[in-house]
């Protein structure tokens, strides 16, 4: 097991894609059985409410998935904070329309791509068509390279997202932290990709770890080798007394 974790002292911070569940060919086809639903629930509640879903799928999003339980929440990267778990969404600024428009029409038709318009970003997904990485990265290069340089290219696992720099999830998690029930607990975040490095960076700013969840490169150790195995340990803490 990865490491003692204490439900009084620590604050659980968790990614979802790649993290807590399985990638899957597209962002709708992903999984949540109805087990992990209930351990995240027991969890919670041994946390004192001390565990939130960091994610750059949106809040309501990730209500959907989770169904029917509701937990705090960062969404789109940062861009949406639910600091209570039925209290209201605050939302960032959105991606100017006309950036979002000229993404969506340089991507149209193309074979095995999607592009997700998340309102604060939007992913161009190619999955379905790895090959195409390279000019997916250049043409989005060439578009944002006429905005200023409050707009930046992300690239996670296979997707890149066109961003605002003003938010991420490093700042949502330090923001979670300056107030109850995770102020004065150890940050403790779990995360499978790039997007995920800013919050890194907030638990270690604030006395926590961090752990990657994958394969890993060759000769590369990482505290959870698949999804699997990270919801194997919500069970088990989550079933602790």
């Amino acid at each position: 097991m990865w490491m003692r974790f204490d439900p009084v002292k620590d604050a659980l911070f968790l990614d979802i894609d790649g993290t807590l569940l399985d990638i899957a060919p597209t962002a709708k086809d992903v999984k949540v059985l109805p087990i992990l639903v209930k351990n995240l629930a027991r969890l919670n509640e041994k946390l004192d409410g001390a565990l939130a879903l960091i994610s750059g799928r949106m809040i309501q999003d990730v209500d959907l998935l989770f169904d029917p339980l509701r937990l705090r929440c960062a969404g789109a990267h940062g861009a949406e904070l639910r600091a209570s778990p039925f209290g209201p969404v605050e939302s960032s600024q959105f991606l100017p329309d006309f950036l979002r428009d000229e993404i969506r029409a340089a991507f149209k038709g193309m074979q095995g791509i999607t592009v997700e318009d998340k309102m604060y970003n939007v992913a161009v997904h190619y999955r379905k068509s790895p090959q195409n990485a390279d000019k997916i990265e250049s043409t989005l290069k060439r578009i944002i390279q006429n905005y200023d340089k409050n707009v930046v290219l992300i690239h996670g696992r296979k997707v890149f997202e066109v961003s605002l720099t003003s938010y991420n999830k490093g700042q949502a998690i330090e923001r979670l932290l300056k107030n109850a029930p995770f102020k004065n607990r150890r940050p403790v975040f779990l995360g499978d990709d790039t997007t995920d490095i800013s919050a890194i960076g907030a638990c270690m700013k604030y006395g926590g770890i961090a752990a990657r969840v994958g394969q890993g490169k060759p000769n590369q150790k990482n505290a959870f080798d698949s999804p699997a195995m990270v919801r194997s340990w919500i069970e088990k803490i989550a079933g602790e007394t």
